[in-house]
């Protein structure tokens, strides 16, 4: 399928038929091209291809898609055995987390605040309270001293429960560079660790040197990469 607000293809294949993916291929590129027509504008596709599809790099660069440094993510991962740092908060703020159908407006709203993107909608998000995986507890704000969220993080268990991974994360620009980045962050691992998880994952892209500073700072999220998905990149015209 295209992932639309992510402008990416996701696929996923039987071991024993991976000579499909030249056509999985070429099916993304039609679909990628009949959407820059319906759209009336350029709409961009993005192939994702971590080291275990190395070999598929040649069916991308075959279509046109180019290595574009800046899209590639970095999956980073660090272990929860050992105790996570108590974080610490300024006076005036605390952490709750978020309440439920009748708060979904305001995450969204904040996310969209810290990313500069309006990509989260308010069906999307409220979806995402009714998933089987869904934790409450880990659906986590930090708020003012007016009990107004400004930062966030949603932790997610794998189903196995062993991997718990940060997806998203983000602070309001107006309370940036007040350490609440790292506060939610080690917050949101501790509750993972509490709930028995062993092991914490997290991606950011490789141009976001801020994100990556602070899940690599030892006493932050204190998180080693594991291995980068390249981005592959074509713009297709209407």
């Amino acid at each position: 399928m295209l992932q639309m607000p992510w402008s990416a293809l996701d696929y996923a294949y039987h071991p024993g038929v991976e000579h499909l993916v030249p056509a999985i291929f070429d099916w993304a590129v039609e679909r990628a091209a009949a959407a820059a027509r319906q759209n009336g504008s350029e709409f961009t596709l993005v192939l994702y291809i971590p080291p275990a599809r190395a070999s598929h790099t040649v069916h991308a660069l075959a279509r046109g898609f180019r290595l574009e440094d800046d899209w590639t993510i970095v999956h980073l991962s660090r272990s929860l055995v050992e105790p996570v740092v108590v974080p610490e908060l300024p006076a005036g703020f605390a952490f709750r987390p978020l309440r439920g159908d009748s708060e979904v407006e305001a995450y969204v709203r904040l996310h969209q605040a810290a990313f500069d993107s309006t990509m989260m909608r308010l069906g999307w998000r409220a979806r995402t309270l009714t998933m089987p995986m869904y934790r409450p507890e880990l659906d986590l704000f930090i708020v003012n001293d007016d009990d107004q969220p400004v930062a966030f993080c949603i932790g997610w268990v794998h189903p196995d429960g062993t991997a718990g991974q940060i997806e998203p994360l983000g602070v309001h620009p107006d309370y940036q560079r007040l350490g609440l980045g790292k506060a939610v962050l080690l917050e949101g691992l501790r509750r993972l660790q509490a709930g028995g998880v062993a092991r914490a994952l997290i991606d950011s892209y490789k141009s976001n040197d801020p994100a990556l500073m602070l899940y690599q700072t030892a006493d932050n999220g204190n998180f080693r990469p594991e291995y980068e998905k390249t981005a592959y990149v074509r713009t297709f015209t209407p």
